[in-house]
């Protein structure tokens, strides 16, 4: 299974929802852990008053993580992301033991770290369980730049490390697996790395190097926003980071940055909003709600909280998994409200702050949804495609 299936089993999950039925969630966001080794200036967790809102007061043991995987399999979930934000491998037992077991059910699985705190025992189990991909965060080409963001010396020496001895042990196991990459948040220390964080993935073995937009949390986050004259040459870097991508057949998200106002993230919620009026009502609702997650994710925090994606993460209202089963959640009050609300086009406000690749991927799916798929009222439904997948 690789990401293209994980793609078109998205389409076949929401064709059911379409069609009357009630699959279970394709994927599920967890997270483990409530500690970082790091202190990126970026993160969310620089923010006092989210943290505070998080409620740690009770948290996720082993015992029901383990669980919930069972729980997952039940309900068909095909993928897991083992999440960062936190830094999941601060439990390197619990989180080998979370692979082993979603490998068992033959799921998908990615892990989300900053890199850090890999041994070589760990990497070669990983390597040989066959887990399917490793998500890394670096935050720019070169350790001065990266370890300026993470305000922790010797992270960047330590993330390549990691990401070499991945390349080393699928050798020496010759195994395709796992899969690789890492992710930048954009400032203004990296915006001009672009090109040379693509030659440094290609060197470390990365199948792919992709960059997100800063989101400000905290008044430390502010100090990396790129400002308007900044803001306007990301588009020159991003050119040449497509161009140095294509001739080193490497993937990249680097078109998204072509794009001014996914690069100055405000007002997110409102661009699918914009997309999902382009579309007339019709029989199939659901087309016309901005954002699928809802009928295809479930995130679930390490105080139990279950939402529908990894930007919630202070909503109250949210069923916990401390309390109930992962199906009375997907299939309960607050999972179906939100769904209702989607489709009256009423977004959470947290959906501001949402990712321009989730954004076009959302789109892609509408699309494929509408022109793929025969029950679809296709001649009364257009403007799918917008400019941002041109």
């Amino acid at each position: 299974m690789d990401r293209k299936d994980l793609h078109k089993i998205k389409i076949q999950r929401l064709s059911k929802w379409l069609n009357g039925e009630r699959p279970g969630p394709v994927k599920i966001d967890i997270e483990p852990t409530n500690t970082c080794n790091l202190k990126c200036m970026f993160c969310w967790t620089q923010s006092k008053e989210r943290l505070a809102a998080c409620q740690y007061d009770r948290l996720l043991d082993e015992k029901r993580i383990l669980k919930i995987i069972d729980e997952a399999a039940e309900l068909d979930v095909v993928e897991w992301q083992i999440a960062g934000g936190w830094e999941p491998i601060v439990k390197p037992g619990l989180l080998i033991e979370m692979a082993k077991r979603i490998k068992s059910y033959d799921m998908y699985g990615c892990i989300t770290t900053n890199g850090t705190l890999f041994s070589e025992k760990m990497v070669r189990t990983l390597v040989d369980i066959g887990w399917d991909e490793i998500l890394f965060s670096l935050e720019g080409a070169y350790a001065d730049t990266h370890d300026f963001s993470t305000r922790v010396n010797g992270s960047f020496e330590k993330s390549t490390n990691a990401m070499s001895m991945f390349k080393k042990w699928k050798e020496n196991l010759i195994s395709k697996k796992p899969d690789y990459s890492f992710h930048a948040v954009l400032t203004n220390k990296n915006y001009r790395q672009l090109a040379d964080m693509i030659r440094l993935g290609k060197e470390i073995g990365c199948t792919g190097v992709n960059f997100e937009p800063l989101t400000v949390w905290s008044d430390v986050g502010k100090t990396l926003k790129l400002d308007e004259k900044q803001t306007e040459e990301v588009k020159s870097y991003a050119k040449e980071a497509l161009k140095v991508a294509k001739e080193l057949g490497i993937h990249t998200n680097a078109k998204n940055l072509l794009k001014t106002e996914f690069v100055k993230k405000e007002g997110m919620d409102q661009i699918l909003k914009r997309e999902s009026n382009k579309i007339q009502r019709s029989k199939y609702p659901i087309l016309t709600a901005p954002c699928f997650d809802p009928w295809l994710s479930l995130e679930i925090r390490v105080n139990g909280r279950a939402a529908p994606c990894r930007i919630c993460d202070f909503d109250s209202s949210c069923e916990n998994v401390l309390n109930k089963s992962l199906r009375d959640i997907w299939h309960g009050p607050y999972f179906e409200n939100l769904r209702k609300k989607m489709i009256e086009g009423k977004m959470p406000d947290f959906c501001s702050d949402c990712a321009a690749g989730n954004i076009t991927t959302m789109l892609k799916m509408k699309k494929e949804l509408i022109n793929n798929s025969r029950p679809f009222p296709i001649n009364k439904i257009k403007g799918i495609v917008s400019r941002f997948e041109r």
